[in-house]
């Protein structure tokens, strides 16, 4: 019965250290996967082919301006029904649906935008030059379709995180990514299609998709994952969401931008030389953040108990911040010192090695992201959203405006330097994290 304690799933209060592994193993499953594909195609596609799938997936990664807003919101939501005894008429399969419908809705408009300006929009996006003597307008859009699915598929995991399932998640997770890896590797190896590579990708997120439905049915009261919300529950969620949503417009504009830029400017195969950077040098940020995933469900449910347990928050977060500040920066030293070898494993002897250049500038800004990973679950737990929402979307406008002036003039070097605004704005963080521990 909606509303009644007992029907609800009860999260497990695990072990911290068995929930930052299985979260880390979670959350690091997807850049792992990343970093064999990028080996592997690099070496199956030319330079040109590969700088052509990186601009196609940046822009069509656009479309996920508003799937981490909503995977968070889910996530939040899910944590507190599950922590609650009473849940006001609320439910976590209705949460699920205005999550799943939002994401449907959006990928739809923008699955059939792509198809009515395909043409158009992919002479704008890769150059007349490109654009005429390629297929690129078939990559546009099977590289939409691909993100669409991959948001839907974003939003079950959400919810399956909020219900603190992280082991449940991180298998289904692993090996859904060690699938999507083997099977893209071995069709870019036999086709060398950009076409038959994104088709394969999509076949393979739609095959995860339906198995963490499955997953996350089995976890839901009565093993129900629609039901219809009523208008207040909706705009519950859709109110937390609407600053959550203004900073991920903004998040994926950053991250896509540079590399939009760099392939009108410099040409397809240094956009592809770029992202093999950033997919390197983003480690430092995304091995911090996978181990403390834990804490955005569990800072939420500890919240939703009342002012009691924030002593318990306070000292979590502080001892959080601390082990994630030391472990970054000893990666990125590590990456500083070992660069030219992690290069030539993972990308081949054809880039250039230099690690003071653009690789050590965004190592340096993935180092000050990583330190306010701890503050930004926090503040996302304790409802600060807008707070948050205001200072990364105006260190990420700052770092926009910086990419179009820099990387014109400076190419690689200037996109790197245009990403450090974004780090070092994000810092706020940190000082609006300790003024509410202090005052509480």
């Amino acid at each position: 019965m909606m509303g009644q304690a007992e029907g609800r799933p009860v999260a497990r209060v695990r072990d911290p250290t068995m929930r930052a592994l299985w979260s880390a193993c979670d959350a690091a499953a997807g850049p792992a996967a990343t970093l064999g594909t990028l080996a592997a195609l690099v070496r199956a596609l030319s330079a040109t082919d590969y700088g052509v799938l990186v601009i196609a997936l940046a822009v069509s990664g656009l479309s996920m301006a508003v799937n981490p807003a909503i995977a968070a919101t889910t996530t939040k939501f899910v944590s507190e029904l599950s922590g609650q005894r009473k849940s006001g008429g609320r439910t976590i399969a209705g949460v699920i649906t205005v999550s799943l419908m939002a994401v449907a809705l959006i990928d739809l408009v923008l699955l059939l935008g792509t198809v009515a300006f395909n043409e158009p929009l992919s002479l704008w996006v890769f150059g007349t030059a490109v654009g005429r003597t390629r297929h690129v307008g078939e990559v546009l859009l099977l590289a939409v379709l691909s993100i669409g699915i991959q948001q839907i598929e974003a939003v079950l995991a959400a919810a399956i995180r909020g219900l603190e399932r992280f082991r449940r998640q991180a298998l289904i997770e692993i090996g859904s990514r060690v699938a999507l890896t083997a099977v893209v590797i071995y069709v870019a190896l036999r086709t060398r299609s950009l076409e038959i590579i994104l088709i394969a990708q999509c076949a393979m997120y739609l095959l995860s998709m339906l198995v963490r439905a499955v997953a996350l049915r089995g976890l839901l009261p009565d093993k129900r994952l629609f039901e219809l919300s009523g208008r207040a529950e909706a705009g519950a969620l859709f109110k937390y969401g609407g600053w959550m949503w203004l900073t991920a417009l903004a998040g994926v504009a950053y991250t896509s931008a540079d590399r939009i830029i760099i392939g009108r400017s410099l040409g397809a195969a240094s956009a592809g030389q770029y992202n093999i950077y950033v997919q390197i040098t983003q480690l430092i940020h995304f091995i911090p953040s996978s181990l403390l995933a834990f804490s955005f469900p569990a800072f939420s449910r500890l919240a939703a108990q009342g002012c009691t347990r924030r002593s318990e928050i306070a000292r979590s977060y502080r001892s959080y911040l601390l082990a994630v500040s030391v472990s970054s920066l000893g990666m990125a030293a590590a990456m500083i010192v070992l660069w030219p070898l992690i290069l030539r494993i993972l990308a081949g002897a054809g880039f250039a090695a230099d690690r003071f250049g653009a690789p050590g500038l965004l190592t340096v800004n993935f180092l000050l992201l990583a330190c306010n990973v701890a503050p930004y679950y926090l503040l996302l737990a304790l409802g600060h959203a807008r707070a948050v929402s205001m200072i990364t979307t105006a260190s990420m406008l700052a770092a926009l405006l910086l990419m179009a002036v820099l990387i014109p003039r400076y190419g690689l070097e200037g996109a790197a330097v245009a990403r450090l605004a974004y780090g070092v704005g994000s810092l706020m963080l940190l000082y609006k994290a300790h003024r509410l521990l202090t005052r509480t």
